[in-house]
């Protein structure tokens, strides 16, 4: 082994480390603005996530007596620190705090992946993420993306309860629910079935909420099997972005549903407060205590998302002690 050789392999397991332990080296993610720093030669392409940091590690609870259990569940976020509208690199440590605080209180794995150095834009790294997450975690049952334009206020609901439970999904999920709304004809046949078995639920691959627009994939579930790693592996296709079928992620995921019927068997609908609860919308939309999560989708158009934020991340940072 040539001297080269051998500094070379220093410098890529020293940068491994310093990346791994990211998350362990400050008391608080909310000093990291803007992004931490990653070398660009450890993200060459959109397949390439080696830069994934596990910001929070699951114990291992055999006797767990959830379904599914506590560390079978992993929250995702994949970002570059900004949020679509090119800003909130201000609250980006506060995010990352929020998460990892809900983390450890259920024992859910937390893993982020720094897209900065990505060739392609930040919504389109959700899907890469997930399957990168599910190579990751092959023995876990769920996946959450939540953007980064959101926070979770209601620290003592678990996943399990709430939503991720055959019993808990067999309450919350939609029956006879269209996946389009009337403005969008793509296909205004389509609705979630009439009922659910326990087959159909164990069938139920992606759970997703609608807003007033329709399908919003700032906050979704996605089950970790084979049928949903392809499911998954569609979506990412990037022939569909460079033919320019769909001008976002959550557009191309609409497509591929009112499409693709098989795709769309295995997607569910819940109401949006459940899991993406806003900040300024309609009632039936808008964030009230109790809710899981405030997410602060379109909060730039009115120049707002400062100060939003901050109203509700001190509320949050005050009832659970942080």
């Amino acid at each position: 082994m040539t001297l080269r050789f051998k500094t070379l392999l220093l410098l890529f397991a020293s940068a491994a480390i310093s990346l791994s332990f990211l998350c362990w080296s400050y008391p608080s993610w909310s000093s990291l603005v803007p992004i931490p720093y990653v070398d660009d030669n450890l993200i060459r392409s959109e397949k390439d996530l080696s830069s994934m940091i596990t910001c929070n590690a699951p114990k291992y609870r055999p006797l767990d007596p959830s379904t599914p259990k506590s560390h079978e569940i992993v929250i995702l976020l994949a970002s570059d620190g900004h949020t679509s509208n090119g800003k909130g690199d201000s609250f980006f440590g506060e995010c990352i705090d929020n998460r990892i605080a809900y983390a450890k209180k259920h024992n859910y794995a937390f893993e982020f992946v720094n897209v900065s150095e990505m060739p392609i834009p930040p919504v389109w790294a959700k899907m890469p993420a997930i399957l990168a997450t599910m190579d990751k975690y092959p023995k876990a049952k769920w996946i959450w993306w939540l953007d980064q334009d959101a926070i979770i206020m209601n620290k003592e609901l678990s996943l399990q309860d709430h939503l991720l439970s055959q019993k808990a999904m067999r309450r919350s999920l939609l029956r006879k629910q269209p996946f389009f709304n009337e403005k969008d004809s793509a296909a205004p046949h389509l609705v979630t079935p009439s009922e659910y078995s326990d087959a159909d639920l164990e069938n139920v691959g992606l759970i997703i909420s609608c807003d007033l627009n329709g399908l919003n994939a700032g906050s979704f579930f996605v089950r970790v099997n084979p049928i949903m790693r392809m499911f998954v592996d569609v979506w990412s296709d990037k022939a569909y972005r460079e033919k320019k079928v769909s001008e976002n992620e959550q557009t191309l995921l609409g497509y591929l549903i009112a499409n693709h019927p098989e795709m769309a068997s295995h997607v569910a609908l819940v109401p949006q407060k459940m899991i993406n609860s806003y900040a300024a919308a309609e009632e039936i939309q808008r964030y009230t205590p109790g809710d899981l999560l405030i997410h602060f989708a379109g909060c730039w158009v009115e120049n707002r998302c400062e100060s939003v934020w901050r109203e509700y991340y001190d509320e949050m940072k005050l009832n659970w002690k942080l």
